[in-house]
């Protein structure tokens, strides 16, 4: 083939938009999320939340990267996580057993929550001390990271549900008289939810700190990034744009 033939057939071959030059550095992940407002809300098959606008962010600091939101019951996600049948999880708590799989970026990037439990209203003095727990059964989030020792307690008379919304109906019907959660995703399903003046906070206080991170599938090439993506969580956090996101929909 002559100089001028294959020259022509390059200017072809660009005309179609069959080559680009960086279209071997474009790549779309795909993120496993349950409903967990106001981190993770669906509407009408679309997504939003500090999340969200989180990965954005990410984005905008790192060209040809691309996040794709799909909505996963949380106990699958995890098990896709572990399979690679997804690529990253976000409002991720630390816990060593989903360390075989997962590879947490660091640092955290929001730290903020903490671990709370809830009775109906009036009824918060019921539990002053750990041991009070003993004397109820209680709600919580299968496959969910609190505290230790609650986590691993197998003592507490403990039920196990598959999402907060749930917890909450379940607590104001009366069919559980305590639950746990965290806060500020606990809070927020109250404010939304039509359960204002329903429920309040026990007087006891685990004074824990639930740090949230971006956790990565060791078995997704998404993990090549994991020092870039702690680069740029550093870079928004120092730069104060998770709080601003944050504040936006706490407020």
């Amino acid at each position: 083939m002559t100089i001028n033939r294959m020259a022509g057939v390059l200017v072809i071959v660009l005309a179609l938009g069959l080559f680009s030059p960086h279209q071997s550095d474009s790549r779309e992940f795909v993120i496993g999320t349950d409903p967990w407002p106001p981190f993770t809300i669906t509407k009408n098959g679309m997504f939003s939340g500090i999340d969200v606008d989180l990965c954005r962010e990410i984005e905008k600091k790192l060209p040809g990267v691309s996040f794709r939101f799909k909505k996963i019951p949380w106990v699958r996600a995890l098990h896709f996580m572990e399979i690679g049948k997804i690529d990253a999880i976000t409002g991720l708590a630390k816990r060593k057993e989903r360390e075989v799989y997962i590879l947490y970026t660091a640092p955290p990037y929001y730290s903020k929550c903490s671990s709370e439990f809830y009775l109906k209203k009036g009824n918060g003095s019921w539990i002053k001390t750990y041991d009070d727990l003993y004397r109820y059964k209680i709600g919580y989030v299968v496959n969910s990271a609190y505290f230790s020792p609650f986590d691993n307690d197998e003592k507490l008379n403990k039920q196990g549900v598959t999402h907060e919304l749930q917890l909450l109906r379940m607590l104001n019907s009366g069919r559980l008289e305590v639950i746990i959660g965290t806060n500020c995703q606990v809070d927020h399903h109250i404010k939304i939810g039509g359960f204002q003046g329903n429920f309040e906070k026990a007087a006891y206080k685990p004074n824990n700190t639930v740090d949230l991170y971006l956790g990565l599938s060791k078995k997704s090439d998404i993990t090549n990034l994991a020092s870039q993506l702690n680069r740029v969580i550093r870079e928004l956090k120092k730069e104060g744009v998770i709080e601003k996101i944050a504040q936006k929909y706490f407020n």
